[in-house]
């Protein structure tokens, strides 16, 4: 098997624990709707990978154009921007210009991301994968950008954001390992596209028990 298959295989793997854990212990419960979009982000990121790895098994190649496992991909981290922006975000930040300074600095997780891509373009030619990997780095660096800031935000009011740090931490790494994934992959690095896609497995199967975990304290909250 070669290094792509291997790595997909686990990042396969890792997301579809996940996603069976969360559907037997958020998704067929009572839980809020934003544990449910973090589950359903699991189940996007295996289709995603799953169909790569399909691609990688029939034709002995990825493919390089918009494809459907792009689509899970972006699936995977709308769901989790959507969740943190849609449905948590305006229970921490109320606007004020209080902390302001931390709106700022929460900009810098989506900036590096989106920097390290770039830079990574202008040094090699990324060919046909320019746009749909311009597309997902994109989404993703917005996720990213919820996750640090809710990390870092001081949540005074209602400690919903506080609860759930070790989870945006996780989800954080989760885009930054996703991202060096893209750019080893446009790159051709097949060792650091490994190390990645390991990166992502780990966190992929640690992602829906933590938040799980630390969700609980809403209620005491």
């Amino acid at each position: 098997m070669t290094l792509d298959v291997i790595t997909n295989l686990i990042i396969i793997t890792a997301s579809l624990l996940g996603f069976l854990y969360g559907t037997f212990t958020i998704l067929l419960r009572r839980n809020p709707l934003y544990l449910k979009m973090v589950v359903l982000a699991m189940a996007c990121m295996t289709i995603s990978r799953g169909y790569i790895l399909l691609q990688n098994l029939v034709k002995g190649t990825e493919p390089d154009v918009f494809h459907v496992g792009m689509l899970g991909l972006l699936g995977c981290f709308l769901f989790l921007f959507s969740a943190n922006f849609g449905m948590i975000d305006g229970l921490a930040d109320d606007g004020s210009i209080e902390y302001l300074n931390v709106r700022l600095i929460s900009w810098l997780a989506p900036i590096a991301i989106i920097v390290g891509f770039v830079i990574c373009c202008v040094l090699r030619n990324p060919g046909s994968k320019l746009v749909p990997y311009s597309i997902a780095v994109l989404v993703i660096a917005l996720a990213s950008r919820y996750h640090f800031k809710h990390l870092i935000f001081p949540d005074v009011d209602y400690g919903v954001v506080r609860a759930i740090r070790g989870y945006n931490a996780l989800a954080l790494l989760l885009c930054v390992s996703t991202a060096v994934l893209i750019i080893a992959d446009m790159n051709g690095y097949d060792v650091l596209y490994l190390a990645a896609g390991i990166a992502m497995a780990v966190w992929c199967v640690m992602l829906i028990p933590v938040l799980k975990k630390e969700a609980t304290k809403w209620t005491t909250i």
